[in-house]
C-alpha cells in the first residue's frame, strides 16, 4: 500500500545530526532501506519536516522504517495511506450510482 510518512524532526537533535554528519547518513540509510518513491523536505509548524512516499508491503516494516528516525532525530512520525489519481478514479468508479 502506498503510504505517506511525515517526519517532524526535533530541532536540537537535528542540529546535532547536521553538525556531526549523521543526518546525511540517516537520510542515505533511509533511502537504501526501503527505496521510497519520493522524499521532500520542508517545514511544518516550525520544525524541519520530511515527507516520504513509499510502498508499505507489510505493516511490521513500519517499525524498521521509523525507529532509526525516532532514535536519531527524536522525530514525531505519522503514517497515512496515500492514493494516486488512478487510485481515486478506481475508488470513485466503485461507488453506487
Amino acid at each position: 500500500m502506498r503510504m505517506l510518512m511525515t517526519v517532524q524532526m526535533d530541532t536540537e537533535a537535528a542540529n546535532r545530526a547536521i553538525q556531526d554528519g549523521s543526518l546525511a547518513q540517516l537520510m542515505d540509510s533511509t533511502v537504501e532501506r526501503f527505496k521510497p518513491e519520493s522524499i521532500y523536505f520542508s517545514t511544518f509548524a516550525g520544525r524541519r519536516t520530511m515527507y516520504v512516499v513509499f510502498d508499505l508491503d507489510e505493516p511490521a516494516r513500519m517499525i524498521e522504517i521509523a525507529e532509526p528516525l525516532f532514535m536519531g532525530l527524536k522525530a514525531k512520525i505519522d503514517f497515512a495511506p496515500a492514493m494516486s489519481p488512478d487510485d481515486v478514479r478506481q475508488g470513485v468508479s466503485r461507488l453506487p450510482r
